[in-house]
């Protein structure tokens, strides 16, 4: 702390004492020495989630979260008779909250673990001031005797256990607390201590916050409060009460409390370190959601699809460790990618079959149509030139419109090799899921980034009436896919889904390319399954990586992931505390990402040059970011019009159009952007 700082002017007024003066300095406790990392009443509510849990599994109907709240507040009132509720013995009081819906033994049981569970939680809510043992050390060595009187209603002998786990544990030697007294601060408590010390009022120094303790004639009184402390607590107590009343401020609230104590996040200097703390909320929330919805559904086993899909279990795992996440299914990382799973899915050689991807990849030639299907080109190419069809680069167009195409579509020859690699494609793949535990399960779980959830259809339609295959449910952070969904294949987007019809969740589709950046696993991206060289049956994953993409990942990805941790490890830190499930996180996790999407700053905006992403299916090119226009054929357009129709579609195909805008430098330019694209989604 600075020498200006109110707890350094304490501790300068309590080094100035004479020797023989203030023979015994009491504290209290709160405010002065332990600072509150998060508003107390969190503490009350994350136990009443707690009874809200137990209760579900005893009572038909169990009782709501807000009635189990306001029950407590309403015996606290009773026992106290409207009295200072701190007055009122903790044990005492949860056992009779808790007769409200049990009885016997377990209302017994059920109040010791309870009362053991806010003794645990407070001591993680409450924060020692970094200088404050070396203050109270000091005045032991001195020989004064130091005392505590805290403002609880818990025994002093729970708060000498709660104070034992941290620096302060053995420095007082005596502790007071209202509800061993009987007694409220501003009901005569100070009177009590001294009658129990047997001192008299001027024997005493009392080190106090403003207005905590009233003034006792006689009672010196060293009263200090940090103006920074007294704003901070304010804004917690606020923002924690607006979270009770509108899930939209739930990360706002576990935002302010990282802010003021981080532990593993750090100062944000970097760019790309800035992304991936913007965009960690939304991906932490995610995977508590994933959670939620697993336990709900009675899932066996979540598989994690690569590559986006490691990020989301370091994140896991991260969350396990810490023990945010006490109840956790089986989880395995699944190789997988919509090239090493297209030819598997497909039922047959048919333009309706190809269209199922040609529809969002339609620049194809025969070339890397066959290599988008794990085709080979020495079986395939001599077919298709038998139909015709000999230049390999040439664009191809729907069959309606190419002859040689719809030929080569209809040939028998072509037909029959295509079935035959399909179906090794898929035994291929069926004994790799086999490998990995996927068949014989009754539900599982697959976990990715989104968008459209092909990996989870490609896998549904190659394993179609296979005996043992499961019930999937397919977990995005966001979901473009509107098709009815299968009894047995269901999808879940989490922050967007298109199926929800919300145009605030729809903008977060405006740029997807960041998300799929951040979460990229460093390994390469799966192509086909090859048999183990010691182990024929077993399949493995056959990698293959650019080096562009190792380029970016050393780069700027990393950094970016190390954030996305670095927020992971304080947040699950505060899970215990700040329970918010992921629907109650969902708004904030949105908004932020939204803000980001809609109205980069300048920073954001230019940073996002820097990146590229390596297309590994469909086209096969390298994706930048700038506003991308051939100089040349501007030129050859010649008409005004045509030149600016042609940077309005270049504009338009751009992946983050916020960007381009931001970088204008046009003034007001992303209001009138987004102004424009909510005119476009209601129009």
């Amino acid at each position: 702390m600075g020498e200006g700082s109110a707890f350094a002017q304490m501790e300068a007024a309590l080094e100035a004492l004479r020797p023989g003066e203030a023979p015994v300095v009491g504290f209290v406790l709160m405010d002065t020495l332990l600072l509150p990392r998060v508003d107390l009443e969190a503490v009350k509510d994350t136990v009443a989630r707690a009874l809200c849990e137990h209760l579900r599994t005893r009572l038909t109907p169990p009782p709501a979260l807000e009635e189990i709240r306001a029950r407590r507040y309403e015996v606290e009132a009773e026992l106290s008779g409207d009295g200072d509720t701190t007055a009122v013995p903790h044990r005492w009081a949860m056992e009779v909250w808790l007769g409200t819906w049990l009885t016997g033994p377990e209302q017994q049981a059920e109040a010791a673990r309870l009362h053991a569970l806010e003794l645990r939680l407070l001591g993680r809510a409450l924060c020692p001031h970094p200088d404050a043992a070396k203050v109270l050390s000091r005045l032991r060595t001195q020989g004064r005797r130091v005392i505590f009187i805290c403002n609880t209603s818990c025994a002093a002998s729970d708060m000498q256990a709660v104070l034992a786990e941290g620096p302060l544990g053995g420095l007082a030697d005596a502790l007071y607390t209202c509800g061993d007294a009987g007694r409220g601060m501003h009901e005569g408590l100070l009177r009590q201590v001294l009658d129990a010390e047997q001192l008299r009022p001027e024997q005493l120094l009392l080190v106090s916050p403003e207005g905590a303790l009233p003034p006792l004639r006689g009672v010196r009184t060293l009263r200090f409060e940090e103006p920074f402390e007294r704003r901070r607590r304010l804004r917690l107590r606020s923002i924690y009460r607006l979270a009770r009343a509108n899930p939209y401020w739930s990360l706002e609230c576990v935002e302010e409390v990282l802010r003021s104590a981080p532990s593993h996040l750090r100062p944000v200097e970097d760019d790309t370190y800035r992304v991936g703390r913007i965009l960690a909320p939304s991906l932490v929330a995610f995977v508590l959601d994933v959670l939620e919805r697993a336990e709900r559904l009675g899932l066996e086993r979540l598989f994690f699809l690569s590559r986006e899909g490691l990020t989301f279990l370091r994140i896991l795992g991260i969350l396990h460790r810490a023990g945010a996440v006490p109840r956790l299914p089986e989880v395995r990382y699944l190789f997988a990618s919509r090239a090493s799973t297209l030819l598997a899915s497909m039922r047959e050689w048919s333009w309706e079959e190809l269209y199922r991807f040609w529809r969002q990849y339609d620049r194809q030639s025969l070339r890397s149509l066959l290599r988008n299907l794990s085709l080979p080109e020495d079986e395939f190419l001599p077919l298709a030139a038998a139909c015709g069809l000999v230049d390999a680069e040439r664009p191809l167009r729907p069959p309606s419109e190419d002859v040689e195409f719809a030929r080569f579509l209809s040939y028998r020859p072509a037909c029959v090799a295509f079935l035959r690699h399909r179906d090794a494609a898929r035994e291929r793949l069926r004994q790799y899921l086999a490998g990995c535990g996927m068949l014989n399960r009754t539900r599982v779980g697959l976990v990715d980034i989104g968008w459209k959830g092909s990996m989870q259809d490609n896998l549904v339609r190659a394993m179609e009436g296979l005996e043992g295959w499961p019930e999937v449910h397919g977990f995005y952070v966001a979901c473009t896919d509107t098709a009815p969904e299968s009894p047995r294949s269901r999808k879940y987007g989490f922050l967007a889904d298109l199926r929800r019809k919300d145009l605030e969740e729809d903008d977060l589709f405006r740029n997807t390319a960041i998300f799929e950046m951040a979460t990229q696993a460093h390994h390469g991206s799966t192509v086909a399954y090859a048999p183990h060289p010691l182990a024929p049956s077993r399949m493995l994953p056959v990698l293959v990586s650019h080096a562009l993409e190792r380029e970016n990942s050393e780069r700027h990805f990393r950094l970016m992931q190390r954030a996305i941790f670095d927020y992971a490890r304080d947040f699950a830190e505060l899970r215990e505390l700040l329970p918010f499930t992921a629907e109650e996180l969902r708004p904030g996790a949105l908004a932020a990402v939204l803000r980001y999407t809609r109205y980069p700053t300048r920073e954001e905006a230019e940073a996002f040059l820097r990146y590229s992403h390596v297309e590994s299916f469909g086209v096969h090119e390298v994706t930048t970011f700038g506003l991308r226009v051939d100089a040349r054929k501007l030129l050859a357009l010649r008409h005004p019009r045509r030149m600016l129709g042609e940077i309005r579609r270049a504009f338009w195909r751009n992946p983050w159009r916020d960007g381009v805008v931001r970088r204008s430098g046009v003034p007001l330019g992303n209001w009138l952007h987004d102004a424009y694209c909510a005119w476009l989604q209601v129009r």
